[in-house]
């Protein structure tokens, strides 16, 4: 099933249509995508964009603001909000962070537009699942290449989910599409900067435009998708994925979410848990040194090797393995700040920390090797790459979590009940 396909099964999607399962893990992306945006907005990048750009007038919301833009604006601060901390989800099936990119695009033009909160949730889901199948149509020589998934798979999923709100026909979807297609874009050499997060704002800021344009009467190529010179050919190997496809008609992407529980890249999160669960029973005045063995492919997207800003500890191995090693709590967004990654305190057990490739490793699994210094080895083993099952447990995580995050954006109860009230959907975890 490819995304056209996918279009004329989700197109008249409604929310009594979404099982049960589908609407709690929806309702539980959006409360921690908000979370992270309104503990991001007080990051330096959401600052310099809302100097940047918070002239525009209109009347959509900006997270950790009293602003109100118009909603590609809108998106765009509330899309690298959302992605400032990198703690925002992931998804295991959609091969990016799935819900960064669509949220702000789908919050935005629900607001503009007066849409309920089951409008908004429904098109969340439309969009991740559009998302997902792009993933799955690219497959993984797209992300290896140097691109960032988020940014590229989230503007055909932010597409995607407006287009849903907006109610397009199949054609006007396909030319939506099209145009998405010369929008995606943001490559992984960017990692540890403000741009990164910047990536899914774009994202979502461009899938409103397409979806607009394209309802205006604006043209494009609906094959510019997967066609000859389309994007799929230009930005990946990919040839005919029809197989691949088809082993995925059926499911629902969004069951496929990974949340966040260290403030950092999700591939650091394996090797964060394996050092912790060594810590438990060893000291760290006795470590001679550490080893960490991860998937080769790792090495580009968390392979900084001597990080001395916050942003950069996020994308590294060394760096997040120190800070587990010394007992800094890595589920702080107050870890990840330039006077504690390049503190003395975490530069020197950085230098004790190695890091080691085995294709056989997934990008979720890592293996912690802990050598004393009467040279005895202890070794952890972490796999995280399953979602969940446990729903109801999950939300109680999730809950902590989104607390956290209101207190470090040292957000009132007003706040809160504001976002809830602009989602205006009562759903389990919300």
């Amino acid at each position: 099933m490819d995304h056209l396909q996918a279009w004329k099964k989700y197109r008249n999607l409604t929310f009594d249509d979404l099982p049960a399962d589908v609407v709690k893990v929806a309702s539980q992306c959006i409360q921690d995508w908000f979370g992270c945006a309104l503990a991001g907005s007080n990051e330096p990048l959401a600052k310099i964009l809302r100097g940047q750009f918070g002239y525009r007038s209109g009347t959509c919301s900006v997270i950790g603001s009293d602003l109100r833009l118009d909603a590609p604006t809108a998106a765009l601060l509330n899309g690298a909000s959302g992605h400032a901390l990198d703690f925002d989800d992931t998804g295991a099936r959609t091969l990016c962070h799935s819900t960064a990119p669509v949220m702000p695009a789908v919050l935005a033009v629900a607001e503009e537009l007066g849409s309920s909160g089951k409008a908004l949730m429904t098109a969340l889901v439309v969009g991740v699942e559009i998302e997902g199948r792009i993933g799955f149509a690219m497959g993984p020589d797209h992300y290896a290449r140097g691109w960032h998934t988020t940014a590229t798979y989230g503007t055909f999923g932010a597409t995607a989910a407006v287009a849903h709100l907006l109610g397009l026909n199949d054609e006007q979807y396909g030319v939506a599409m099209g145009l998405a297609a010369s929008h995606a874009s943001g490559v992984k050499a960017n990692f540890g900067t403000m741009t990164k997060p910047y990536h899914p704002g774009r994202a979502a800021e461009n899938g409103i435009n397409c979806a607009r344009l394209a309802a205006a009467g604006f043209t494009a190529n609906p094959d510019a998708v997967l066609g000859n010179q389309g994007f799929v050919r230009a930005a990946s190997n990919a040839t005919d994925r029809t197989e691949a496809l088809k082993t995925v008609a059926d499911e629902w992407m969004i069951l496929g979410t990974l949340f966040k529980y260290h403030a950092a890249c999700h591939l650091t999160h394996a090797a964060i848990e394996g050092v912790l669960s060594l810590r438990t029973s060893l000291n760290v005045e006795d470590l001679s040194s550490l080893t960490i063995t991860v998937n080769p492919g790792l090495l580009d997207v968390c392979g900084i090797e001597n990080p001395k800003t916050g942003l950069e500890g996020k994308f590294s191995l060394r760096g997040t393995a120190s800070l587990a090693l010394n007992g800094i709590d890595t589920s702080s967004p107050e870890t990840f700040v330039d006077d504690v990654i390049s503190s003395e305190t975490v530069q020197a057990l950085i230098r004790k920390v190695t890091v080691e490739t085995d294709p056989a490793l997934s990008q979720f699994q890592s293996k912690v090797v802990w050598v004393d210094n009467a040279q005895n080895a202890h070794e952890a083993f972490k796999d995280l790459s399953k979602p969940v099952t446990d729903y109801d447990e999950q939300g109680r995580k999730l809950k902590i979590k989104f607390d956290s995050l209101c207190a470090f954006a040292n957000a009132g109860d007003e706040t809160v009940d504001r976002f809830k009230t602009l989602l205006d959907v009562a759903q389990p975890g919300l």
